[in-house]
């Protein structure tokens, strides 16, 4: 009887372990790619870096210069905060806050000394990426371009 119970008790452990594993793998990592581009209207200029990225860069924004600053790519989980610095003491704040089907749901910040200054929230499809525009910078702009995928 005592070996029975033994068995049943590990059973229960066994599928309790696996549901959970594959819980957390469903929630899993996001990789989110973060670009930060400086957008100007001086020469005519496109940097290598955004070559694929350029159609939507000139349907959306009326710069001629695009320059890529700094590139960054981070596995976040839901929830788990992505940063990155930004010129001007800033920090770009990209969290993966939902997953649903094809979708995922980030909140985007940026912050300044500490005091938010910006906060929006995007919906991508699974594979793409946005490009939203960001504060003054050098005589341009700083746009974002955010991707993620499951």
């Amino acid at each position: 009887m005592l070996r029975s119970a033994n068995t049943i008790t590990l059973a229960i452990f066994f599928f309790t372990i696996c549901f959970l594993t594959q819980a957390a793998m469903a929630g899993g990592n996001v990789n989110t790619g973060v670009r930060v581009i400086h957008a100007s209207s001086g020469p005519q200029f496109i940097d290598p870096g955004l070559r694929d990225i350029v159609p939507e860069l000139k349907s959306v924004f009326r710069y001629t210069s695009y320059r890529l600053i700094k590139q960054k790519s981070m596995n976040l989980n839901r929830n788990q905060q992505g940063k990155v610095n930004l010129p001007g003491n800033r920090t770009l704040v990209v969290t993966p806050t939902k997953i649903k089907g094809k979708r995922i749901q980030y909140s985007i910040n940026i912050n300044k000394a500490g005091q938010r200054i910006f906060n929006t929230q995007v919906s991508l499809k699974n594979n793409s990426s946005i490009t939203i525009g960001g504060p003054k910078f050098k005589k341009g702009y700083l746009l974002f371009n955010i991707s993620g995928r499951k």
